[in-house]
């Protein structure tokens, strides 16, 4: 497997799981423009809250909307706390990635920080 090869290699690793939420869920709105969710290993997730939220008028949930367990993830469980590799999930709210433009943003958002976040969780 690909991750098992970079650790192998030891070259720095993140594994990070990319989902969406519903802005509105059971008739109560979701505030927040974004979720950092960690399991047991909050390395990463950490570091992209903290980069998160310093970016200008996001609202960032921690463990928002949802939470990571053995029981409703698979990725990160498996992938990521047995490995020990520093991993989040993050879920985008619907209404910033439904047209082209949120999506872009958000893709050139993201790469930024988590390349920031690499190099913090991997200094040279």
């Amino acid at each position: 497997m690909a991750l098992d090869a970079r650790l192998h290699r030891q070259q720095p690793t993140l594994l990070v799981a990319l989902h969406s939420f519903t802005p509105v869920f059971d008739g109560t709105a979701r505030p927040w423009h974004a979720g950092v969710l960690y399991g047991r290993d909050a390395r990463l997730g950490r570091v992209l809250l903290e980069l998160l939220r310093a970016e200008d008028s996001l609202s960032i949930g921690d463990n928002q909307p949802y939470d990571v367990s053995d029981e409703t993830d698979y990725a990160i469980p498996v992938h990521g706390e047995r490995r020990g590799i520093p991993h989040v999930e993050l879920e985008i709210r619907q209404d910033r990635i439904a047209d082209d433009a949120g999506q872009a943003a958000w893709a050139a958002r993201l790469a930024r920080l988590l390349t920031l976040a690499t190099s913090r969780l991997f200094p040279h």
